[in-house]
């Protein structure tokens, strides 16, 4: 895993990297002090990391020059909360899904959550706790439920479980592209743009899976 750090104070992102320093699974490509001002969010992406860590603040710094419609294997985004996450209102709880936020921990989170989060996000699945993935359902319009094809449940089933296009196509035995076909009527049926929306609108349609962690 290919981790990057931006918080608004240095001796935060030492302290991160100290906690992570002993795993062995995980590389940290860069830290980036945002307390000095915006960051440089080009130079971020193009190490190329698979997950950021950023520390929640009233300017969301690192979200300044990222753009709503996100390619699918743009980096995945861990918010550090503080106490203010409980008065996110639901538009800016949905714009942070919209530029790339999969997990927020609150602030009695611990090293050893942290970690787990890191695998899980990195793995595919979200980590988003029961309160706060109730508040962005709750804000969402009810979808209207449209028929998939078998074949389509089957790969909406997959996407949801964090599997990406390769592992499916080799689960499936059908070719990636064949996938990538698939992915696109459903986005167009369900009316979502990505996998995380598809991950959201699955569990509001069938609230009885647990495609969330926390």
């Amino acid at each position: 895993m290919r981790l990057a750090i931006e918080c608004s104070n240095h001796l935060f992102s030492e302290g991160l990297k100290k906690l992570l320093e002993d795993e062995h699974e995980i590389s940290i490509v860069g830290m980036f002090n945002g307390g000095s001002g915006i960051p440089d969010t080009k130079e971020i992406l193009d190490l190329k990391p698979d997950v950021i860590i950023s520390e929640y603040g009233p300017d969301f710094n690192i979200f300044a020059g990222l753009s709503e419609k996100l390619p699918d294997n743009h980096p995945k985004i861990i918010l550090l909360g503080d106490r203010t996450l409980h008065f996110f209102t639901d538009a800016r709880l949905k714009q942070l899904i919209l530029k790339g936020v999969v997990g927020i921990l609150p602030p009695s989170a611990d090293s050893d959550l942290l970690k787990k989060a890191l695998k899980a996000v990195f793995s595919g699945e979200l980590w988003l706790d029961r309160n706060t993935l109730m508040k962005i359902l709750a804000s969402m319009k009810r979808p209207e439920k449209k028929p998939l094809a078998k074949r389509e449940r089957e790969v909406m089933f997959h996407i949801c479980h964090g599997y990406r296009n390769k592992e499916i196509a080799q689960k499936l035995n059908i070719s990636e592209q064949t996938v990538k076909s698939h992915c696109n009527r459903i986005y167009k049926k369900l009316g979502v743009s990505d996998r995380l929306q598809l991950a959201l609108y699955s569990y509001k349609m069938w609230p009885g899976r647990e495609d969330a962690q926390g």
